[in-house]
């Protein structure tokens, strides 16, 4: 009783990896829970904040301060009665001058800084707003990448379900021809020869049957990393039937969220050369301070202020402006070089994806044709084998024949849906349409 408990707990558990998912459900998982999205999108958050801290010299830097200090340094303690107003005449005698005693001062201040001129850190600000724009269309990106990865895992999965299918059939047909040569055989009209055969093809289909098995097993496994699964969960797709696939896509570029990305990268490039030229310029500073000090920690404080701007301009700075200029210009170039090349590349890509989706096509209704035929001369030839009218090797080669048709059908169409799935990813398509067609 209790091994009969444990073995069904066991079998439950088994069961509870097994988690059926339709494609939609598959798409929206891979495009939020991969770990390159959120690492994608972790990176655009970054660099927003990076656009907000660049910002930040628009407005006043505010700043508390307290401490204490304790010195019979004749500038600190002269200084120091100075500050805490009680300086009197008798603090000129020389020699308390020349040694005072020491002089316990508590301060307190609240400080402002601003810049409101400073053309590099408005280009600094330009390149940054560049680059948060650039993270976060790389993090769109990313998810639609995630998105296709998970489609095509998905049709994979189910393309692997139908092969097994196919090799189940395979496997079904062997049996019942073995069961068939020896009851022949057994009646003395078929050879041990025949039986042989027979037996052969049956180990044969059993073998594929084994290795259709570990393929879906193995495409199963690749669907839940695209989906951001933990191990031990096995999706299991539901959707049985191909997609239905458009008759076209248009093949638009304009709107690809990684070549947007990178024409912002080239433009956070060239503020970032704006930012190294401006960095000549000059900047205006204002500033304010009022400080609060006392020889006691809570009492008699004296309070001081301070306002006043100044202007800075750089006039040697040992090569670094004109070293960093020219740093920003070599990348600015090496961006605009990426960004052209990624452009030629994204064009060759989407006029080979369309070649490949065109190729298919044909390929999958020929190899489908190719099935069709061959299932029905199977049929044909088993009858002619019944009739005694053909040999078992026939019989054998042309379901042989029929059984390696079905899969080619198989590959076929799946290697259209992927072609499609590719295509619509590189244009940026949505693939809605892909899975309206699903028959589930």
């Amino acid at each position: 009783m209790g091994l009969a408990v444990v073995w069904g707990l066991a079998g439950s558990a088994l069961e509870a990896q097994e988690r059926p998912v339709t494609l939609r459900e598959a798409v929206e998982a891979a495009r939020s829970a991969s770990p390159d999205v959120l690492a994608a999108r972790s990176r655009a958050e970054a660099a927003r904040q990076g656009r907000r801290a660049s910002a930040a010299f628009r407005l006043p830097t505010v700043g508390l301060e307290a401490g204490a200090v304790r010195s019979n340094d004749p500038v600190a303690a002269f200084g120091g009665r100075l500050r805490q107003g009680r300086f009197t005449q008798a603090d000129f005698d020389p020699a308390g001058l020349n040694h005072p005693d020491a002089l316990t001062d508590w301060s307190g201040a609240v400080g402002a800084l601003w810049a409101p001129l400073d053309f590099s850190a408005d280009a600094a600000y330009r390149a940054a707003q560049a680059e948060a724009e650039a993270a976060g269309l790389g993090a769109e990106w990313a998810a639609r990448a995630a998105a296709f990865r998970g489609e095509a895992r998905y049709v994979e999965a189910v393309g692997a379900q139908r092969r097994l299918t196919a090799a189940e059939s395979a496997l079904a047909a062997a049996r019942e021809n073995a069961r068939i040569m020896e009851l022949r055989r057994g009646e003395g009209l078929l050879t041990d020869a025949d039986v042989l055969q027979a037996r052969a093809a049956l180990e044969g289909a059993r073998a594929r049957n084994i290795d259709a098995r570990r393929l879906l097993d193995d495409a199963r496994g690749r669907l839940a990393v695209a989906m951001g699964w933990e191990d031990g969960a096995v999706p299991v797709p539901v959707d049985s039937v191909f997609p239905a696939v458009p008759a076209q896509l248009m093949a638009d570029l304009t709107e690809r969220p990684d070549l947007l990305a990178s024409a912002a990268t080239v433009r956070a490039a060239d503020a970032r050369v704006s930012q190294a030229r401006k960095a000549r310029l000059p900047q205006v500073q204002g500033f304010a301070r009022l400080e609060t000090h006392s020889s006691k920690t809570f009492s008699g404080a004296e309070e001081d202020w301070t306002v006043g701007f100044q202007v800075r301009v750089p006039l040697f700075t040992g090569f670094s402006i004109s070293s960093h200029e020219r740093a920003a210009s070599a990348l600015r170039e090496a961006a605009a070089q990426d960004h052209k090349s990624l452009v030629r590349e994204a064009e060759a890509q989407v006029a080979e994806a369309t070649r490949a989706v065109t190729s298919a096509r044909q390929g999958a209704e020929a190899a489908e044709a190719a099935a069709a035929a061959a299932t029905e001369a199977a049929r044909l030839m088993r009858r002619r084998f019944e009739e005694g009218l053909t040999t078992t090797a026939d019989l054998l080669g042309v379901e042989a024949q029929a059984a390696t048709l079905a899969t080619q059908a198989v590959n076929a169409r799946l290697g259209l849906h992927l072609a499609v799935a590719r295509l619509a990813f590189l244009t940026d398509t949505t693939s809605d349409d892909l899975q309206q067609g699903i028959d589930r």
